[in-house]
């Protein structure tokens, strides 16, 4: 059972390292926040065995690395330090440090991940990806994305403080308060939906939508709400898992180098108002309940979600983004059948190519 200490505070950390007796910590960061991380949670680890791991990229090779390092040192536990890339990284290190050095059959499924090689601890720098709340993460292998899922990734304690985000320009901000927005909503019309999930993903929703447009004009109020916010996405997407705009947004990710919050975002909205317009009368209902937390009319909500999008600073036209005509056919096809599943609308391939030709 997971133990998250939202917006405490950091002399939690100390709390938590004096109960378990730990003496030696492995601490992941990413190569940009290093110093400063380690400027901020030295006062809460006063007496304790550091040693560091920087994490430059979600490679395989890079993971590899992190566990052979992690192997040969005296930790009791493992820190991760940073937003869902190194969150992510240091789930895998925790657990697939324990492989007798088949690193790559875990990453490809074909051998489970049996335990945690050691207990871990995630202070998430970003309010957006949730990777806090979940038992999945993201590794490339050879320039193809994997996502490993087991229940044993799932961090032990988080802490997720208002203090520890860090400033970031604008536009990345903005892409990652658009990715937790995104999971919730997709979370909350997903087919694999619980109530728990809709219950995660409502006040996620709720919390967002009131507080977005302050906390992007850096109104320090609002960045708890959204901490709070992410741990929440996290919470129901963990459950749920996503649907249809986090799958056709890999692509984008990969050929243009669209952040992913971005990417999610840019197909979200006409995504919506399919589900709004073809769905049947169950799914015309949850668009209406997500509507009515968006405090809007459910006819609006593509029309709400661009204007949104713009007045975050994110770019709503594919072809400004680099994405040209003959592409659009291609994003179609590079969908993860896996995340279809969970997606609540068979949408037919030419009603998708038609909607992303309206925003190219």
């Amino acid at each position: 059972m997971q133990k998250a200490f939202i917006n405490q505070g950091l002399s939690v950390l100390t709390d938590i390292l004096t109960d378990l007796q730990i003496k030696n910590i492995f601490i992941v960061v990413g190569n940009n926040a290093f110093s400063s991380i380690k400027t901020l949670i030295e006062p809460y680890i006063q007496g304790i065995n550091t040693e560091f791991f920087i994490v430059s990229d979600s490679n395989l090779e890079t993971i590899v690395d992190g566990c052979e390092q992690l192997r040969q040192c005296n930790s009791d536990m493992v820190i991760a330090i940073g937003g869902g890339r190194i969150i992510d990284a240091a789930k895998l290190i925790s657990t697939v440090a324990l492989s007798t050095h088949n690193y790559e059959s875990v990453i490809k499924g074909n051998e489970t991940i049996a335990d945690k090689f050691l207990p871990l601890l995630v202070m998430p720098t970003t309010a957006g990806t949730g990777s806090e709340a979940t038992s999945f993460s993201v590794v490339y292998l050879q320039e193809e994305k994997y996502s490993v899922v087991s229940e044993h990734l799932l961090p032990d304690y988080v802490i997720a403080d208002s203090s520890l985000v860090q400033k970031m320009p604008d536009y990345l901000k903005a892409c990652t308060v658009f990715d937790a927005f995104s999971q919730a909503i997709e979370s909350f019309w997903s087919v694999d939906s619980t109530p728990s999930s809709r219950e995660n993903a409502e006040k996620s929703i709720t919390l967002i939508s009131q507080n977005i447009q302050n906390y992007l004009k850096n109104d320090k109020e609002t960045t708890k709400y959204m901490v709070n916010a992410a741990y929440l996405s996290g919470m129901a997407i963990n459950e749920s898992k996503t649907t249809l705009p986090h799958a056709l947004s890999y692509f984008l990710t990969s050929r243009y180098d669209i952040p992913h919050g971005h990417a999610v975002a840019l197909t979200l909205g006409f995504v919506g108002k399919i589900n709004a317009s073809l769905g049947d009368d169950k799914l015309k209902q949850v668009m209406k309940n997500i509507a009515d937390m968006l405090n809007i009319d459910v006819i609006n909500f593509d029309q709400y979600w661009r204007d949104l999008m713009k007045t975050s600073g994110l770019e709503v036209s594919l072809s400004k983004l680099g994405v040209q005509q003959q592409d659009l056919e291609l994003i179609v096809d590079s969908v993860n059948v896996e995340r279809l599943k969970n997606h609540p609308l068979n949408i037919d391939k030419n009603i998708l190519i038609k909607e992303l030709g309206e925003i190219l």
